[in-house]
């Protein structure tokens, strides 16, 4: 049995934060049975459930100041065009849950000498519970925030079989605990474009600053507690810049003129005259080096 990202009102003309076309569902079950001649029982039974949030649409950003400023002076163009956009343009949650449980029942086989060995009845379980997340949000159209982070958890289990109420509910218990976490991973990037483009006197210059940080935690395992959890972190600086030479040329008459000269322009090897000459020697003639030949 399957269903696989099952929606409800996914053909809506508008989204929004609370629009149920944003959620999905997903379940899966599958079970496996095996029985031969050496094996009495071997029933496998998998269980994979998701749930998952996502709204995503383009940003939509205010300008109070745009129609409160009638001026139209570029000096005030920073000001007017100052924007902020109030809802984030990505949001995404998912939860993944994968359940197995198997149990193996040896078949009793007599010896060769009649008497009956002794089996145990073995299980094969994991109980896993795994969040995303994810957030973009364009603050402003020259600020940029994105989000992610991943955690991976375990739903620990009593041992053997679950034929008792205590242990269904220990496990109950610890699967809305949110599990035990096992690793936790999460990476954060904020750009920002520098307003330079929007003054006379810069808007030849283009700059950005970027900023990431990383963060990693790895919890210890069950058999060597003592040996404690692994933490990493990380971050990283970046400023870029682009100078446009050929704008800021333009600005200036001078200038524009040294940058737009032709090759005729720039003057060559004149006469006494006045006239152009050639500043390399032609080749002399072939009587010309015949009779300059010694021996």
């Amino acid at each position: 049995m399957n269903f696989t990202n099952v929606r409800i009102g996914q053909n809506a003309q508008k989204q929004h934060l609370w629009s149920l076309s944003n959620f999905d569902f997903s379940y899966s079950f599958t079970r496996y049975q095996q029985t031969n001649p050496l094996v009495l029982l071997n029933d496998i039974k998998k269980h994979r459930g998701g749930f998952g949030y996502t709204y995503n649409t383009a940003s939509k950003f205010i300008q109070p100041f745009k129609t409160l400023i009638k001026n139209q002076s570029v000096w005030l163009a920073p000001i007017k065009d100052l924007n902020i956009n109030p809802v984030p343009s990505l949001i995404s949650f998912r939860a993944d849950i994968n359940r197995q449980f198997g149990k193996y029942v040896p078949r009793i086989v007599n010896t060769y000498d009649s008497k009956v060995e002794a089996v145990d009845t073995t299980y094969d379980k994991y109980f896993t519970f795994d969040r995303y997340y994810n957030l973009r949000w364009d603050l402003t159209r020259s600020l940029n925030v994105d989000f992610s982070a991943t955690n991976f958890a375990r739903v620990d289990e009593p041992f053997g079989a679950l034929d008792t109420q205590l242990k269904k509910d220990t496990v109950k218990r610890n699967f809305f605990d949110g599990g035990r976490n096992t690793l936790y991973q999460q990476h954060t990037g904020i750009t920002y474009n520098l307003p330079l483009a929007k003054l006379p006197l810069t808007d030849w210059i283009t700059a950005h600053y970027s900023y990431v940080t990383t963060y990693n935690w790895i919890g210890a395992s069950l058999l060597a507690g003592n040996l404690g959890n692994t933490i990493e972190n990380s971050q990283q600086n970046t400023i870029g810049s682009e100078f446009d030479f050929a704008r800021l040329y333009s600005k200036s008459k001078f200038l524009n003129k040294i940058s737009t000269a032709t090759g005729d322009d720039a003057g060559g090897v004149t006469d006494d005259a006045g006239a152009a000459t050639d500043s390399i020697k032609p080749p002399p003639s072939r009587a010309e080096a015949v009779k300059d030949l010694k021996g």
